[in-house]
């Protein structure tokens, strides 16, 4: 299985080599388990764009190991991401360096049946080569807002790690291409060897959801001074009961004109922005005290302790028990 690693300027240099020890991995299960066979094995290589060096967001320069032209017919190219797309996942537009060149090499090798795949906001660049059209992609939680404002026409689930359209795999966070390669090792070399990589790498199996990791970032970046007050309201008072309406007047709105401007200025009804910002305060909770679960629960404003861990699994795909278990 010949692989492909595509580095680009302001990717994560661990990403990139991680990749090759991923796979380095996955060979040394094959000859663990198959003895003297001759199943086959993964050749990785890493290659840019221009068979040139290229620096990554920390300043590492990074070194292609192969000629882009040395392989004809990859079986499977793995774009890198860019760490500009997470940090400035408020920005206008994220700009990719020989995009010219990038897409006619993606788009060639796509059409002679390479499977085109990418970690993180890698997604950013297949999106940009037309690459995700009519598919489903997925990208870092916090560059999903900046995936939508750019690539509208494209169906994005944030909630799901690894998405698999068949010739286009995407996954999203910044480690993610460790669930990435050992799904590309399930689907190409056999379920056996991803599981005993990762069992030598000690990972857990593929992830299914990055939900649990994401931190709900509030939308201040408006105009909408009413909304502002409303905002910061929420946020001093989210363990009190609260009634919309009575928050309408105190920013001096009628109830309707209230729930459509804050809406149209943060992408969330009164309602879930509360929702967001009790588990938000639970999640800090839950991570950095012992408190009983259901104290922390009564404390931000639930008495309803089953609906409240509803919610909680609602916006992060755990309990809080088994949210407070990944941070014991």
């Amino acid at each position: 299985m010949n692989v492909l690693i595509l580095a680009t300027n302001q990717c994560v240099v661990s990403a990139v080599y991680g990749l090759v020890d991923v796979f380095f991995a996955a060979n040394y299960c094959i000859e663990q388990r198959y003895a003297n066979s001759t199943h086959e094995k993964v050749s990785c290589k890493i290659v840019t764009i221009d068979n040139q060096a290229v620096t990554a967001y920390n300043g590492i320069s990074i070194t292609p190991t192969s000629s882009i032209s040395a392989v004809d017919k990859p079986d499977i190219i793995i774009v890198s991401s860019s760490v500009r797309a997470v940090i400035e996942c408020c920005a206008d537009d994220v700009l990719v360096e020989n995009l010219p060149a990038v897409k006619k090499w993606l788009t060639k090798s796509h059409e002679q049946g390479t499977i085109i795949a990418s970690y993180c906001t890698g997604s950013f660049l297949l999106a940009s080569c037309g690459l995700l059209n009519g598919k489903v992609a997925t990208t870092h939680w916090r560059s999903a807002d900046l995936f939508k404002r750019l690539f509208p026409y494209i169906r994005l689930d944030c909630d799901r790690m690894l998405i698999d359209n068949g010739d286009v795999v995407c996954s999203g966070g910044s480690m993610s291409y460790i669930d990435l390669a050992l799904h590309l090792v399930d689907k190409n070399i056999g379920k056996d060897i991803a599981s005993d990589c990762a069992k030598l790498l000690v990972f857990d199996p593929v992830r299914q959801k990055q939900s649990s990791y994401v931190t709900f970032q509030a939308q201040k970046s408006h105009d909408d001074q009413a909304i502002l007050t409303a905002q910061e309201w929420i946020e001093s008072h989210f363990s009190q009961e609260i009634f919309i309406d009575d928050l309408a007047t105190l920013v001096g709105l009628g109830a309707r004109t209230f729930k459509r401007r804050f809406k149209q200025a943060t992408n969330e009804t009164p309602i879930s922005y509360l929702q967001r910002i009790r588990v938000e305060r639970a999640k800090v909770r839950l991570e950095k005290t012992t408190e009983p679960i259901n104290q922390i629960i009564w404390s931000i404003g639930y008495e309803d302790v089953s609906s409240f861990r509803q919610l909680f699994k609602r916006f992060t795909g755990v309990t809080p028990k088994d949210y407070r278990q990944k941070y014991i």
